[in-house]
């Protein structure tokens, strides 16, 4: 038999207490490090984590290896082994790409290449930078500088005393006027400091210097595209031309949470957005503004980030709000801000309700810098568009959001053709100079405007007033944004805006005949549209207006149509008609070349020459390759759906006329009376001259054409 068990005994209810062992007997605190090396890992041992050897590991005698960089941990590491054999395999898969589709020549140098044991992504990457095509998105044509079409020396009429921009070092330089390449190669070899080739060489030609984005898993945040090379190049186009004027979030937290998964600061939404936003500047694709074609990426693009931001809106975060100011930019330039301003509107929503626009309590570092940059943003962007639009602000007041410092806004870099090292653009420095004279532009707005299309006209004195505070910005405005130091387009449009707010502040003034003892306000009129033009001119002169650059679209219909009013007015065969005319040919071209970019800006090239008499028109032919009729304005008719006011400075009257709606309803209308006879269509046949758009739509008839 088995022996009987001993009963346990009950618990004792007050169980002897354990005295606690003295403070010098404690085992002290473990200092936390990234990784150990790989010997202690495999002796299961306590690794002080010193480099070339730690201490573990001298003491031994042992050899001391590490797999992971001095800050990593393994799971970092892991992952950067990982994306390091996605990048080898996307190269072979580009290789596959290439040996599949090039054609025998280039394929028969490729298999040389590697036989001879080259590196396959050096190989890939040698044929994408030899891709004329792949090459011009980010690199167009280079040179010295761009000539002007019609005349190509600057108007006499911007020979003013007072114009700073005449005097300027970019000015000078366009000066250079050879473009053989040899003598330019030389040049930028001889050139010692660096930050001097911005006045030297357009910004087309730089490339972003970002580690990130050349190693960014860019397909795991769309579901568009797997082609992480061009999805690289679309990153780049966007923080290059896009990021330094219209900056809805922080680049360094965006690119830091989208290389290690982070979806606080980083989207699937705000990815697709800024991919259709950068789409525009893709040059590989020749249709890359035809927004509406299904097969289209920008068009897949941006449908993709509606949906989500449609899913999102309802428990919106704030990559929610950067998105949709983002498709609302993006929508506009497609030419259909009559339907997209609802998500500028609701991204203001968002960012009240959670707290972007004043700070709260017990705010993280990061959170702090990703608010304050979003929500100048929005406030800045909804402050031009109502100043432009003349509609009363969204926004009455600027954020309650002190700005970032200078240094807080993450810095663009960028190097230039055969450049040793990478050169600042002043990303801080510009967004606070914008956002400081964005506070000014919406008071006025508000005071302006104080119901929709109602144009409340404030008293000279107060307009004196503004200017003042105008001038004080102007003139404290950092070395390398003031006018003699000018360069790079995100510096040069700054100008820009201020002497169009200020020919917008005056304007009413000269039609009413007002004078004043301290400012003459056509004197401030006449001298900042001589500087506004002076601008648009040496930027095309170093820049020219090939590349995307959104906010040109608005500059070139303002001085256009500005051109258009005097050469009505100027004598026959005059001297200043001719510079009038050579205006006319130079914002004719820069909206047409945009219009390659933006849908927008074809549209208003449209409305530009159907609104100039024949002989002028025809006159376009020798600069731009453009049919008389081509069917493109019949379409315009299915796909524009724009408000937005056209070569008008100030709401000094009734301009509901000059907006693209009426334009294109004008256009329709003139189809429907010629479809009613159709003896006379098929007698004129398809290239027959349109009539010229009237100044007044509603005092035309179609039929007078």
């Amino acid at each position: 038999m088995s022996q009987p068990l001993r009963p346990l005994l009950p618990n004792s209810p007050n169980p002897p207490r354990v005295e606690a062992l003295p403070q010098a007997q404690h085992r002290t605190k473990r200092i936390s490090i990234p990784a150990a090396c790989e010997a202690c890992r495999k002796r299961k041992s306590k690794c002080s984590a010193e480099r070339p050897r730690c201490s573990v590991c001298v003491e031994r005698q042992t050899p001391c290896e590490y797999t992971t960089l001095p800050t990593e941990t393994h799971l970092r590491a892991q992952k950067r082994k990982l994306t390091d054999l996605d990048i080898r395999c996307q190269a072979y898969e580009d290789l596959l790409g290439i040996l599949r589709s090039r054609p025998g020549n280039e394929t028969a140098q490729v298999l040389q290449r590697l036989r001879m044991g080259e590196d396959v992504q050096a190989i890939v990457k040698a044929v994408h930078d030899g891709d004329l095509l792949l090459q011009l998105s980010l690199k167009p044509e280079v040179r010295f500088r761009y000539e002007f079409p019609y005349i190509r020396k600057m108007p006499p009429h911007l020979d003013l005393p007072q114009n700073p921009y005449l005097h300027s070092v970019l000015y000078e330089k366009t000066g250079v006027t050879s473009s053989q390449s040899s003598l330019y190669l030389d040049t930028l070899k001889d050139i010692e400091d660096e930050s001097q080739k911005i006045y030297l060489v357009p910004y087309h030609t730089a490339e972003l210097v970002d580690s990130r984005i050349a190693t960014a898993s860019v397909s795991s945040w769309t579901k568009i595209s797997s082609d992480n090379p061009m999805l690289r190049v679309l990153l780049q186009i966007y923080f290059v031309f896009e990021f330094p004027f219209h900056p809805y979030f922080h680049k360094d937290l965006f690119l830091e949470d989208m290389s290690v998964g982070n979806r606080r600061f980083c989207s699937p939404l705000l990815v697709n957005a800024v991919l259709a936003a950068a789409w525009h500047g893709y040059i590989r694709m020749k249709n890359r503004a035809a927004y509406w074609l299904p097969d289209n990426p920008g068009y897949r693009f941006l449908a993709e980030a509606r949906r989500l931001f449609e899913l999102e809106q309802a428990n919106p975060t704030i990559t929610t709000a950067q998105a949709g100011a983002i498709i609302n930019l993006t929508s506009n330039l497609n030419g259909i801000d009559d339907l997209s301003w609802v998500y500028i509107n609701k991204s203001l929503e968002m960012a009240q309700s959670i707290s972007l626009l004043s700070p709260g309590l017990d705010e993280s570092r990061e959170w702090q810098l990703a608010a304050s940059v979003t929500a100048w943003s929005l406030f800045n962007w909804q402050a031009l568009a109502a100043f432009h639009t003349f509609q009363p602000p969204i926004l009455k007041d600027p954020p309650a959001r002190p700005l970032p410092e200078v240094d807080d806004y993450g810095e663009i870099w960028v190097k230039y053709p055969l450049g040793r090292e990478p050169i600042p653009i002043f990303n801080g420095l510009t967004f606070r100079a914008v956002s400081e004279f964005r506070v000014i532009m919406n008071e006025i707005t508000k005071l302006s405007f104080g119901r929709p299309k109602s144009f409340n006209r404030m008293s000279l004195d107060t307009a004196i007033v503004y200017r003042s505070r105008l001038l004080t910005w102007y003139g404290s405005l950092p070395e390398p944004l003031q006018a003699r130091n000018i360069a790079l387009p995100c510096h040069l449009k700054i100008h820009i805006h201020y002497h169009v707010l200020l020919v917008g502040l005056f304007e009413p003034f000269v039609q009413m005949g007002y004078i004043h003892a301290e400012a003459d306000p056509g004197t401030i009129v006449n001298h900042s549209k001589a500087c506004f033009e002076t601008l648009m001119r040496v930027y095309y002169l170093r820049h020219g207006f090939g590349s995307p650059d959104a906010t040109l679209v608005q500059f070139l219909h303002l001085l256009g149509f500005s051109a258009l009013g005097d050469f009505s007015s100027a004598e026959r065969g005059t001297a200043a008609r001719e510079a009038i005319r050579s205006t006319l040919i130079f914002c004719a071209k820069g909206l047409w070349e945009q219009g390659q970019n933006y849908y927008l800006s074809e549209a208003v090239f449209r409305m530009f020459k159907q609104s100039m008499s024949v002989e002028e028109a025809l006159l376009f032919r020798e600069f731009i390759e453009i049919e008389d009729y081509d069917g493109r304005l019949d379409h315009m008719v299915q796909e524009i759906r724009s408000r937005w006011p056209i070569g008008i400075f100030s709401m000094t009257d009734d301009h509901g006329d000059r907006t693209l709606e009426h334009f294109i309803r004008w256009w329709q209308q003139y189809l429907q009376d010629k479809a009613q006879d159709a003896i006379a269509m098929e007698q004129e046949g398809s290239s027959i001259t349109p009539p010229r758009y009237p100044e007044r739509f509603g005092k035309f008839s179609p039929a007078q054409g």
